[in-house]
């Protein structure tokens, strides 16, 4: 009878297994989520060109954005990221706002043919002609 001599490090292949998934799931996400909002920032503009606010938001996206890529590489601080990351908030929070603001969701629904026939007086337009030429004569 023999034994069988296992190593003791399996576990922590399991576990680096593991991890690494997690973390390829995670960037895939992100990968997605940033394409996502590439896609929606891209179509307000194209759709809403003429809103100054969405400009407005796309040029402080920039500032900020280069703000922060210069103050990354003059501290080597990974926190001065955040503030391109508030730029592209912010632009992504006004694409949203006007995406809203301008669509016919939020306008009130046009009334149908059924509608219009209960919901309106059917001699009115027939009385008016009538008082008129009444008050015509007698001026």
């Amino acid at each position: 009878m023999g034994y069988e001599i296992r190593p003791s490090y399996q576990g922590a292949y399991l576990l680096a297994d593991i991890v690494g998934q997690i973390v390829l799931l995670l960037v895939l996400i992100g990968a997605f989520l940033i394409v996502t909002a590439i896609v929606f920032a891209t179509k307000t503009f194209a759709r809403y060109s003429n809103h100054t606010s969405l400009w407005i938001a796309g040029a402080f996206c920039l500032v900020l954005c280069i703000t922060g890529s210069l103050l990354f590489t003059l501290t080597q601080n990974i926190g001065m990221g955040g503030i391109a990351i508030i730029g592209i908030a912010v632009l992504l929070f006004t694409c949203l706002a006007v995406d809203i603001k301008n669509r016919d969701t939020l306008q009130p629904e046009k009334p149908g043919l059924v509608d219009q026939v209960l919901h309106t007086s059917w001699w009115q337009s027939e009385d008016t002609p009538l008082e008129k030429e009444v008050e015509k004569l007698a001026a």
